[in-house]
């Protein structure tokens, strides 16, 4: 399925969660929203995907209290997660967006190249 940058991501909120490393979801999705710390801000999220389908479906992928912005030094780097939530108006999110993890992991068997045992949850 095809799927673009969602520019509106309003009222999505926690559907699932996707297996998969900070750069498979960039070879995946591009590149996400990056959020650095501010006293601003409640710091919750280091990265986001917004995305949306060609049915229409939006579908939101991202850390949540897990990184440097929200733990400091104990959080995690992006680079070092393996657990995202995905969020969404209803749970056909989760199944586009692991789809898309999916199609993508074959594509890589098929030319022989590693996909570093990612697990769709």
């Amino acid at each position: 399925m095809k799927f673009t940058k969602a520019m509106e991501s309003n009222g999505t909120h926690l559907q699932g969660n996707v297996g998969a490393t900070y750069q498979e979801l960039v070879e995946v999705f591009g590149e996400p929203t990056r959020f650095e710390w501010s006293e601003e801000s409640d710091n919750k999220v280091d990265a986001q995907w917004a995305i949306k389908f060609e049915d229409g479906t939006i579908a939101t992928i991202y850390n949540y209290k897990n990184g440097l912005n929200y733990l400091g030094a104990e959080g995690k780097r992006v680079s070092e997660i393996s657990m995202w939530n995905v969020g969404g108006h209803n749970e056909r999110a989760v199944t586009l967006v692991n789809d898309e993890v999916i199609e993508w992991q074959h594509r890589l068997h098929d030319t022989g190249k590693s996909t570093n045992n990612l697990v769709i949850a």
